[in-house]
């Protein structure tokens, strides 16, 4: 019978703590990757409707994301860097660069033209200052 009782209270109990720790733990991306995501995803919000993003690291301290809505046929891709690696002075937390063409029509038109995306940087340009 206490066997019983004591399963009725610590199931539920474990049960929540486990849902709070995956809650509250996060992604495995850095701060600065999760900031930018969020940032792309509300600026598009706003031109695009109900838009999602994904981070997908490429190297070790390299990431990318790719954000998308219903109304956007292609997936706009960004590589993001940390602010310091910035070729010049960033605002937010994070430095953000236009990998595709639909990317780079975004980055100035609506509330994305006031996010200072990266429109000229190369591949080459987004290896060497990941590396700096």
């Amino acid at each position: 019978m206490k066997i019983s009782k004591i399963c009725l209270y610590t199931v539920p109990l474990l049960l929540v703590a486990g849902i709070a720790y995956g809650n509250f733990k996060g992604g495995s991306e850095p701060t600065y990757v999760t900031e930018a995501m969020s940032a792309v995803s509300n600026k598009m919000s706003y031109d695009y409707g109900i838009t999602t993003c994904k981070a997908n690291q490429y190297q070790v301290d390299k990431w990318k994301i790719s954000c998308m809505s219903a109304n956007t046929p292609t997936a706009l891709s960004y590589s993001v860097l940390p602010a310091e690696k910035a070729p010049y002075s960033v605002p937010t937390p994070f430095y953000l660069i236009a990998d595709n063409d639909v990317a780079r029509k975004a980055a100035g038109e609506g509330l994305l033209s006031f996010m200072m995306i990266d429109i000229r940087a190369e591949a080459d340009q987004v290896k060497q200052l990941a590396t700096n």
